[in-house]
């Protein structure tokens, strides 16, 4: 098993060591680098291969040139160097004022253990020569790769990188012709190869064949339908046929969803290559529905006979694992959550996921639903305060009485803060009524409470609501079609007695209705509530909800309240 990784001068990175378990995800957001290390180990594998093929002699390693790196898809080689940069001049010490060229090497340093937890490594060198051309090189000497790669130890690493669409037809390949198109990013291209490869051995029918029988167990299980054994025959045949049956009809794989094919993949992966010891998928979750991706992280967490190292952002993934198994590189480094009694206690309290978004950025807020949530991203926008909201990880408390929603965040928050012991927080509820509400005052920048009932009587604007409906009808406010929607949002507002004051303004009106009135009951849950008229008009054609509304709210709509609470969060942020 891959221990340890110590990566230098590669893409992103100048210099990092990743450390490994037997099942780990690497997490990250898109493009922050979680899938270097794959790639690097990747590279590490294919250098290995052409080190086993090569002559093993001279002191720079041998020469790979572009067309036959099959070990990702690269257009030229100095984009793997850390910004593109292959070679340093630095002074000359001998000679005054002359420069010494010197060349930076990439180094993809492996470790592993033995049987008897003795620890080996192995590390491959990469030196640039030309856009279309590299030295790879065994660090040491070749005498030092023959002993390494005599060891039963030694790793065998499968890279498998994101799903790419299949081909109408497909020709049988041989394994290195296989190899191209997967670092081409094309393992579509070459899936009936792939499950070709697992039936594709001497001496073993396809129904004594333990891993093609456990491939057509889990796709029976997963998708319901039966795989059929591929058909080829070698000398005669012009390509591959790959099919599976639905009652007794039969179709050709193509047919199936892309979740179908993804997972046909994977598994064609993990038991096409039954030799490798590390497989490296590359966000293996595209493409596929939340219930399918539980059932394939258990069912690789289980496959303990192979390491599984995984780079994904998917929030089903992280939660499906023990926190041990999440490398995170949101922070920038690769970053494991370290237990201890403490931490354990604290994560009975807490998700995966929580952690894995507070360690990117340390700050969470507590809000009561997941519509607050969506109108204080949109009103943010439009006040300019995005890059400070976008620093706090929303978390959805889900409503109950206001005392137990300030525990449930206090028992969260302390949990959390075991973990990440620089977190702060913010906690915006509802003001509801005298009798329960909070009055934290305005030192308080953590405990936020609306000082009218509830967010939704911050919608409460009758041009607003002329907006969203004239906008989602696609028809100007003076046209004869919308006349009737006026008159509805109207007479609602003239009966529920919220008029605008003289000499005031919606950014600023702070009128005592709105502390007692129930936006939300009269906006959008009673029966008579101004949605249900617009859509009774409309019969069902038109929806307004919260988040077109706030779409169409202009910058001085949008009330102090809600500009006070962004500035609470810089503060917070700030301190």
């Amino acid at each position: 098993m891959i221990h340890k990784l110590i990566l230098k001068n590669f893409k992103r990175i100048k210099e990092e060591t990743f450390d490994f378990n037997q099942f780990d995800l690497i997490v990250g957001a898109n493009n922050s680098g979680k899938s270097t290390a794959l790639q690097a180990m990747a590279i590490w594998q294919y250098c290995v291969d052409q080190f086993n093929l090569s002559k093993r002699k001279g002191s720079r390693g041998i020469q790979v040139v572009l067309p036959n790196f099959t070990a990702l898809p690269l257009p030229e080689f100095n984009l793997l160097w850390t910004d593109r940069t292959d070679r340093e001049y630095l002074e000359n010490p001998t000679k005054k004022g002359a420069k010494t060229q010197n060349y930076i090497y990439i180094e993809i340093d492996l470790y592993w253990k033995d049987n008897q937890n003795k620890e080996h490594n192995f590390c491959v060198q990469m030196r640039y020569q030309s856009p279309q051309a590299v030295f790879a090189i065994p660090k040491g000497d070749w005498k030092n790769f023959a002993e390494k790669i005599a060891l039963s130890s030694f790793p065998k690493i499968v890279y498998v990188p994101p799903f790419s669409g299949l081909e109408p037809h497909e020709k049988w390949m041989d394994d290195g012709n296989v190899k191209q198109q997967i670092g081409k990013a094309q393992p579509g291209s070459v899936l009936r190869n792939l499950l070709y490869r697992v039936i594709d051995r001497e001496n073993t029918k396809p129904k004594e064949n333990k891993d093609w029988q456990e491939i057509i167990e889990k796709i029976n299980d997963w998708f319901g339908v039966e795989l059929q054994v591929p058909d080829y025959e070698k000398g005669i045949s012009t390509e591959i046929v790959s099919e599976y049956k639905v009652g007794k009809k039969s179709f050709d794989i193509i047919s199936g969803g892309s979740g179908f094919h993804q997972i046909l993949t994977l598994l064609a992966f993990v038991y096409g290559y039954s030799e490798v010891s590390t497989i490296l998928f590359d966000e293996p979750d595209a493409h596929l529905h939340v219930n399918l991706q539980r059932q394939m992280v258990n069912y690789f967490k289980l496959k303990t006979n192979k390491q599984c190292i995984i780079a994904t952002h998917s929030e089903e993934f992280i939660k499906g694992v023990e926190i041990s198994s999440i490398l995170s590189i949101l922070s920038g480094k690769p970053k494991r959550v370290q237990t201890n009694n403490e931490v354990l206690h604290a994560l009975s309290e807490i998700d995966n996921f929580d952690v894995v978004r507070t360690e990117q950025s340390p700050f969470i807020l507590y809000v009561e639903g997941e519509d607050d949530e969506r109108l204080l991203s949109i009103w943010a926008e439009k006040l300019g305060k995005s890059d400070v909201y976008q620093k706090f990880y929303p978390f959805i408390l889900g409503g109950s009485t206001k005392k137990e929603m300030q525990e449930k965040a206090d028992r969260h928050y302390r949990a959390l803060k075991q973990i990440v012991p620089n977190l702060k927080r913010a906690i915006l509820l509802d003001y509801d009524s005298d009798d329960v509400a909070i009055l934290p005052g305005s030192n308080n920048k953590v405990l936020n409470e609306w000082k009218r009932k509830n967010i939704d009587n911050y919608l409460l604007i009758p041009d607003v609501w002329r907006k969203a409906v004239s906008t989602s009808l696609n028809e100007r406010q003076d046209s004869l079609f919308f006349e009737p929607y006026r008159s509805i949002i109207d007479e609602f507002f003239m009966n529920e007695n919220l008029q605008l004051p003289p000499n005031s303004s919606w950014k600023n009106v702070n009128a005592s209705i709105f502390k007692v009135l129930d936006g939300k009951k009269l906006l959008f849950e009673n029966k008579d509530c101004l949605f249900e008229k617009i859509k009774g008009h409309a019969k069902n054609s038109l929806k307004i909800n919260r988040t077109i509304l706030a779409q169409n709210m202009d910058f001085e709509e949008i009330h102090t309240d809600i500009n006070q609470f962004f500035d609470n969060l810089a503060y917070i942020v700030n301190e």
